[in-house]
């Protein structure tokens, strides 16, 4: 997890490790490969769910499957049973047919999600996927995140909320573009 307030460094600081955003100085290497050498490198690594849906809103929620399974390159002859999986995982399954226009926030972001997780990568980024959502979608989503790590995805989570921090394994705390404090939820 990673908390702190707007303003603090931590949507830049997922870019840069994302490899989107170039850094003024410093290295940082995802899975052993150098996010700024080689930013296309870690791509396959990778999932990244932004702050602001990267959905395509006159597509269905199938076609937008579809077109992130083309992105990633998801072979042909396991892409449909790909897309099978992740919309079975968010519960998509009455929503494949719907514009994505017409998803409430919480659908629109389990779909998100599935994208994001389309490729199957063993790191995730997810930058405030709760924000401005309500309870019910936020406590499902969760749900998800955990289902995720129980897998084996590494999920690196930004928000706003202390209690949302309280169930990541460690927890980074942002102000100012300086981490401040790096620890277990319990010793911080």
């Amino acid at each position: 997890g990673y908390l702190g307030p707007n303003g603090s460094g931590k949507t830049t600081t997922i870019r840069m490790l994302c490899g989107l955003l170039v850094p003024n100085e410093g290295t940082a290497k995802i899975m052993g490969v150098d996010v700024v050498r080689d930013p296309e490198g870690i791509k396959p690594h990778i999932g990244y769910m932004s702050q602001k849906f990267s959905l395509y809103d006159d597509l269905t929620v199938l076609e937008n499957l579809e077109f992130y399974a083309g992105v990633y390159d998801i072979p042909k002859e396991n892409e449909k049973a790909r897309i099978d999986e992740i919309i079975h995982m968010a519960e998509l399954e009455s929503r494949t047919n719907r514009l994505t226009a017409e998803l409430s926030g919480g659908w629109r972001q389990r779909l998100a999600l599935g994208c994001a997780l389309i490729h199957n990568p063993p790191l995730l980024f997810l930058d405030e996927p709760t924000s401005g959502v309500d309870p019910v979608a936020r406590r499902v989503f969760w749900d998800l995140i955990y289902e995720m790590a129980a897998r084996g995805t590494t999920v690196f989570i930004t928000t706003h909320y202390m209690d949302e921090a309280e169930h990541c394994n460690r927890v980074g705390f942002m102000y100012r573009s300086k981490l401040l404090a790096f620890d277990s939820p319990t010793a911080l």
